[in-house]
């Protein structure tokens, strides 16, 4: 965003006010999956992933704005726990292509279903229908502001 840019008081408090939000639910979610077998570093790589196929691991640093080296640990831990499978290119040798291997898939599946679980029954129980539509059109607006 361009610094230049003006921001009024009331969009400002806004934007402050979602990030502390989001924060927080991010940090239960995490709390309530309980102890899992991969940092949180290594779910979003193995979420990207999951949604791409295949990617180079520079691929997967740009994406996430980390090292070489960094990600370099990561692939390497994740191919230890078999989460990870590496492809040669069959045109160039320097390059690995890095996939899902079905052990990654089933464990990042357990990892949603254990989030989910818990974000599906605190909307169950703590919010009301109304509340509900209304949280329909906010992920909505929420996945534009994420585009």
């Amino acid at each position: 965003m361009d610094p230049a840019i003006q921001i009024n008081e009331h969009d400002f408090k806004l934007s402050v006010g979602l990030y502390n939000v989001l924060g927080k639910i991010l940090r239960k979610l995490r709390k309530q999956a309980g102890k899992q077998p991969f940092s949180t570093t290594e779910q979003a790589i193995m979420a990207l992933l999951d949604s791409n196929g295949k990617m180079l691991p520079s691929e997967l640093a740009d994406a996430h704005f980390i090292s070489a080296q960094a990600i370099s640990q990561i692939i390497n831990r994740l191919y230890e726990q078999g989460a990870v499978h590496k492809h040669p290119d069959p045109e160039d040798k320097r390059k690995v292509y890095l996939s899902l291997t079905s052990n990654g898939q089933q464990q990042l599946l357990a990892i949603r279903v254990s989030r989910s679980k818990w974000l599906s029954g605190a909307v169950s129980e703590q919010l009301s229908q109304k509340e509900k539509d209304t949280l329909i059109k906010a992920v909505e607006i929420l996945g534009r502001l994420a585009s």
